[in-house]
């Protein structure tokens, strides 16, 4: 029997005509509401170049606020998915392997560039990106900040933050599995108090 998860697609259309489509669970869901919500107020005090959420299957997306030109949370598909793995190849970079979906470790999408850098072949534990949802909220990070990977050849290559209009990893390169299990369990009993 297959296990069934509620998602929703959260569909982003960038300025530059890309559209991105996120499968993101109920509890993101209403996380990223509410934190969209908290922006709409004009007195607001504080302010975010990036949005930041979880994405099924396990991956993190940062989008450069000023990118987008519209976010929607599609009305038609809150639906039960029975294969919740399901990616969206928006940027065209997946490949298959002996019937697996093989997605890219991290996809950067510059501005004013159509084609991402793509970095595959690295490992979490040695190419751990040492960023999260609050370095892309530090001003220093955002305006002179560099993302370092290595790439096919071993390479290092240093992309700098300012050009980055979107950043999809996958979570264990933000979130280390048991940082990423500690951080789950405490928002299951977060949600169970409510």
């Amino acid at each position: 029997m297959d296990e069934h998860v509620l998602l929703h697609t959260l569909r982003i259309e960038l300025m530059n005509g890309k559209v991105l489509l996120y499968n993101i669970d109920g509890y993101r869901k209403e996380e990223l509401e509410n934190w969209l919500k908290a922006r709409t107020d004009d007195l607001m005090e504080f302010s975010d170049d990036f949005l930041s959420f979880y994405a099924s299957p396990d991956r993190m997306a940062f989008v450069r606020i000023a990118a987008i030109k519209l976010l929607i949370f599609c009305w038609d598909a809150a639906v039960t998915v029975p294969e919740p793995s399901q990616y969206h190849d928006h940027f065209e970079v997946t490949s298959t392997f002996e019937e697996e979906l093989l997605i890219p470790a991290v996809i950067i999408l510059l501005r004013q560039d159509p084609v991402p850098l793509i970095f595959s072949d690295l490992d979490p534990d040695t190419n751990f990106l040492g960023i999260d949802e609050e370095s892309f909220s530090r001003d220093h990070f955002l305006k002179g900040g560099f993302i370092s990977l290595p790439d096919e050849d071993g390479e290092q290559n240093y992309i700098p933050v300012t050009n980055i209009d979107c950043l999809e990893v996958a979570r264990s390169f933000i979130y280390p599995d048991d940082m990423w299990e500690e951080m789950e369990e405490m928002r299951k009993i977060e949600d169970n108090k409510n």
